[in-house]
């Protein structure tokens, strides 16, 4: 212990703080403001990125038609509030029956935001563009991946039934019967329940009228 001491003692008397300085005082001062420099752009930066998300979302709350929607998603390209932007305008593209511009927007999404968790949102809707342009064989195809790459998803229950709905338009009243009485079983919510049901119900009673009409006494 003694000896250390000694030599830290001898260390610091050897010490000359104005050489020190001289020879590595430029260094410190120029790393110190190299640092505070990088923490004030990263600070200026997330306060822009904040601002621009506020600004985003504001004016995403009043957009109401495609123009102003696509603003929005040309605007903040890679903010959450443009990807909000481009399903809104995807979905009033496909409720005014613009099906190729739905479709085309539904798409731009998936390319720009591939792991975006409502991805299966807009593959529902890419099937749900097939299913209203009767495209029955076609849409039953997208339902049917949709449920079987993520069957425990948020859409899946909407998916079957979508293919339900197509087996039915299709005129294969049994399997579709079947398809029904699957979504009821899957749906533990019960959001999709009442369409199921009902359309399980009716597919019902015209198979049995079906069967009926085939009887050797019936004209």
């Amino acid at each position: 212990m003694t000896d250390t001491n000694k030599i830290t003692f001898s260390n610091l008397e050897q010490f000359e703080p104005d050489l020190f300085w001289q020879q590595y005082g430029r260094k410190i001062i120029w790393a110190t403001a190299v640092a505070l420099a990088i923490g004030l752009v990263a600070y200026l930066w997330q306060q822009q990125r904040l601002q621009e998300t506020d600004a985003a979302s504001a004016k995403l709350a009043q957009a109401t038609d495609v123009t102003s929607l696509q603003q929005i998603v040309q605007n903040y390209p890679s903010s959450d509030v443009a990807a909000a932007a481009l399903i809104r305008l995807a979905d009033l593209h496909f409720r005014e029956s613009r099906y190729p511009e739905a479709a085309a927007a539904y798409q731009q999404f998936l390319e720009k935001y591939p792991k975006h968790f409502l991805t299966d949102a807009v593959r529902l809707g890419l099937a749900a563009i097939q299913e209203a342009t009767n495209n029955f064989d076609g849409a039953r195809s997208l339902y049917s991946q949709l449920v079987n790459a993520n069957p425990h998803g948020y859409a899946a229950v909407a998916a079957k039934l979508g293919a339900a709905r197509c087996t039915e338009l299709l005129g294969q009243p049994n399997e579709a019967r079947q398809a029904y009485n699957e979504v009821m079983a899957s749906d533990k919510a019960g959001a999709w329940q009442g369409e199921a049901f009902f359309r399980w119900t009716v597919l019902g009673r015209l198979s049995g009228k079906a069967l009926v009409s085939k009887l050797p006494n019936n004209p």
